[in-house]
């Protein structure tokens, strides 16, 4: 279901609606003014905001998610951290 924003041409209000369908907005259809009932608002380009570069997250949902990361590292069994380490070791040959 799109969401679309317009604003008014008899008394510039800017407002959103929501078509049921895809099919009913590319018609070309235009719900009324909420606040005058003018018939005529025309479709306008809504604002968008891009985040970062890290898929969209806000800088509060980047420290979660490290923050979490950190949380995981710091339960890691040591048995577990000390097969990597083995494995990471240089070989010693006698």
């Amino acid at each position: 279901m799109p969401v679309y924003e317009y604003i008014c041409g008899e008394c510039e209000t800017r407002f959103s609606h929501l078509w049921k369908t895809m099919a009913t907005a590319a018609v070309g259809e235009t719900p009324p003014c909420p606040d005058c009932g003018a018939e005529s608002p025309r479709r306008v380009i809504s604002q968008t905001t891009v985040l970062n570069q890290v898929g969209g997250l806000t800088p509060q949902e980047t420290e979660q998610v490290k923050a979490a990361e950190e949380r995981a590292a710091s339960i890691t069994p040591k048995s577990q951290i000390e097969a990597l380490q083995a494995n990471r070791a240089p070989s010693e040959t006698p």
